[in-house]
């Protein structure tokens, strides 16, 4: 088998793993969930607004500190939304596994010399 065959391998399995539909599927039900997409617009407008107040050149630290407790408000109204925090978490976990594969592919391209097998001091191969 060759490599781009291994890689279709991947990307069905991928496609096929528990982390990939968990992320599909809540993102399917947060798209469709009106209250969600009024406070992801709410969300997206509000940091645009805020985020060209941060850039402003003579922005003081406090400044900038309120800025961001404004937008962890803001994020934490969007956290309310059981959508749109169900997404983010399956969206998180579908991050972490690819990373994973990514890691375990990086590895081999490029190893480590003191690999002693145990994956006591990295995130692991085995």
């Amino acid at each position: 088998m060759n490599i781009i065959e291994k890689a279709k391998e991947l990307g069905l399995m991928l496609a096929e793993s528990k982390e990939f539909i968990r992320m599909t599927t809540a993102e399917q039900a947060q798209s469709s969930d009106p209250d969600a997409q009024l406070l992801m617009a709410a969300y997206n407008k509000t940091r645009e607004s805020l985020m060209s107040r941060a850039q402003s050149p003579d922005i003081t630290p406090q400044e900038l500190q309120a800025i961001r407790g404004e937008l962890e408000q803001e994020h934490g109204k969007l956290m309310q939304s059981p959508s749109i925090s169900e997404y983010i978490a399956a969206m998180g976990e579908f991050n972490s596994l690819m990373q994973g594969v990514n890691s375990a592919i990086a590895f081999y391209i490029s190893p480590q010399d003191d690999c002693g097998g145990d994956c006591g001091g990295c995130s692991g191969c085995h």
